[in-house]
């Protein structure tokens, strides 16, 4: 359980990270477009609350390798979706 749960804050950290980065671009660059960054700002907190949702549901519990791919394949969608938004972070603050 502790793994999940360090999954989980993870998850949460890197969320945040976002989120402060698009609230930074939006606060204190001039010339952002304020709905673009709403609407990042959402798709960080829905991101958030998607993958710990999946962090908490893995398929196949009794089986330790179909649970292990699960993660490996959570952790791989994550860090994409990660590099998804940061990419729409940079084109915001041009």
């Amino acid at each position: 359980m502790a793994k999940r749960r360090n999954l989980k804050k993870e998850i949460g950290y890197a969320a945040g990270e976002l989120f402060l980065e698009v609230l930074v671009c939006k606060l204190y660059i001039p010339g952002v477009d304020q709905e673009k960054a709403d609407v990042l700002m959402t798709r960080v907190l829905d991101m958030q609350d998607e993958y710990i949702r999946r962090a908490n549901r893995p398929d196949g519990k009794d089986n330790k390798t179909l649970v292990k791919a699960y993660y490996t394949k959570l952790r791989a969608d994550l860090q994409q979706e990660i590099d998804s938004i940061a990419a729409e972070i940079g084109e915001l603050s041009k």
